[in-house]
C-alpha cells in the first residue's frame, strides 16, 4: 500500500466513537495490561484463551494487541513499492499449500520478533492468533483505494491484505494495518494511533476503500465500476462515522456539473467544514449551518482534485474533469 496514503488515512483520525468503544472497554483494558515483552506468539495465544471465552471478545483481543504492539514497517514498504516481489513459486497445488503455510508462518514469526509488519504480515498475524483461539479466519487480498489518481480507475491491482473473521456464523471485516497508526511526514516514521473503525466494519462501509480480488468477499451487491466511481475516503471519515450524501460519485465534470453539492451526516453543531482545490491549495471555510447543503463552484477547477475537511482533517477527495 502507498506510504502517503498511510499518512493521510491515519493522521486524519478523530476521537473514537464512545458508544462503540464502551462495548470493548474491558477487553481492551485487559489486553493493554499484557507485558510489552511478549515475543512468543503461542504465549500470547495462551493469554487470550485464558482471559476470554467468547469468540467476539477473543477477536477483539487479537485486534487490539496486534494494532497496539506491531508497528508498520516503513523501510520494507519502500522496498516493496519500488520493486516486484514474489513470495514463492510452485508447480502443484500441494506444493502451493505447503509453501503458503510456511510463508505465512514466517511472516507471523518475523512480525513477533521485530514488532514490525506490512499489510500481509498484519493479516497473517491476525489469522494465526484467531485460528489458535478457535476463530475461523481468512486473509483477503485486494485493492485499497489509496491515492486520488485512482478515482475512476478499476481496482485491478493487488496492493493490500486484510482479514475476515467468522463470529456467530457471520463474516466480519478486520483491517489491522489501517487501525494501527500513521506515518509522520515530518520524520517518515510510524506512529501508533489506534483506529477502532476497522474492527467489524460493515460491508457497505468497508467497500468504500477495499475491493477484494475474490469478489465473493465483497459481502455486498457492488462491482468494480461502483468502486471506481467512489471518492477517495480518509480515516476521519470512518472514525467519525460521517456519511457524504448527494455526492455519491467521486468524479464531477465541469461541463456537466456547475457545482459540487454535498451534505455530511454525522456533523456536530460546532464542527467546521472546509475545502481546497489542488489548483491553489487554498483552504476555503464554509460559513453556514452544518445541517444544510454545501456547494462548491467548479468554475476554473477543471483537471483538479477537491478535498473536503472537517475540523481541519481531510475526509474525502473528489476528481474534477
Amino acid at each position: 500500500m502507498k506510504l502517503k496514503y498511510l499518512f493521510f488515512i491515519f493522521f486524519s483520525f478523530a476521537f473514537v466513537n464512545a458508544a462503540y468503544c464502551q462495548k470493548y472497554i474491558l477487553v481492551d483494558s485487559i489486553v493493554e495490561s499484557y507485558s510489552k515483552e511478549i515475543s512468543n506468539v503461542d504465549q500470547l495465544v495462551e493469554l487470550i484463551n485464558k482471559d476470554f471465552s467468547k469468540q467476539e471478545e477473543k477477536a477483539r483481543a487479537v485486534f487490539k494487541w496486534v494494532t497496539t504492539n506491531i508497528s508498520y514497517d516503513v523501510d520494507l514498504a519502500k522496498v516493496m513499492n519500488s520493486k516486484s516481489m514474489n513470495a514463492f513459486s510452485y508447480k502443484t497445488e500441494k506444493e502451493k499449500e505447503i509453501k503458503e503455510k510456511k510463508f505465512k508462518l514466517d511472516l507471523v514469526m518475523n512480525a513477533m520478533a521485530s514488532r514490525k509488519a506490512v499489510c500481509h504480515s498484519y493479516a497473517a498475524l491476525v489469522e494465526y492468533l484467531c485460528e489458535k483461539s478457535g476463530i475461523e479466519t481468512k486473509i483477503i487480498l485486494g485493492n485499497l483505494k489509496s491515492d486520488a489518481s485512482e478515482i475512476g480507475a478499476l481496482p485491478n491491482k493487488i496492493n493490500h491484505a486484510w482479514n475476515v473473521v467468522k463470529i456467530d456464523n457471520h463474516w466480519r471485516f478486520v483491517d489491522a494495518t489501517l487501525a494501527a497508526g500513521f506515518i509522520s511526514l515530518k520524520t517518515n516514521s510510524f506512529k501508533f494511533y489506534f483506529n477502532d473503525s476497522y474492527f467489524f466494519t460493515t460491508p457497505e462501509r468497508f467497500f468504500l476503500n477495499h475491493y477484494p480480488l475474490d469478489e465473493n468477499w465483497l459481502l455486498t451487491k457492488k462491482n468494480k465500476k461502483d468502486f471506481a466511481q467512489l471518492p477517495l475516503f480518509f480515516g476521519s471519515y470512518f472514525q467519525n462515522n460521517y456519511d457524504l450524501i448527494k455526492s455519491e460519485s467521486g468524479i464531477y465534470s465541469t461541463l456537466e456539473n456547475g457545482n459540487l453539492i454535498f451534505a455530511i451526516q454525522g456533523l456536530e453543531q460546532y464542527d467546521t467544514v472546509e475545502y481546497s482545490s489542488s489548483i491553489n491549495n487554498k483552504i476555503i471555510y464554509f460559513d453556514q449551518k452544518n445541517d444544510s447543503d454545501f456547494t462548491i463552484s467548479l468554475l476554473d477547477k477543471k483537471n483538479s482534485f477537491v478535498s473536503i475537511f472537517v475540523n481541519g482533517k481531510i475526509i474525502a477527495i473528489y476528481k474534477i474533469i
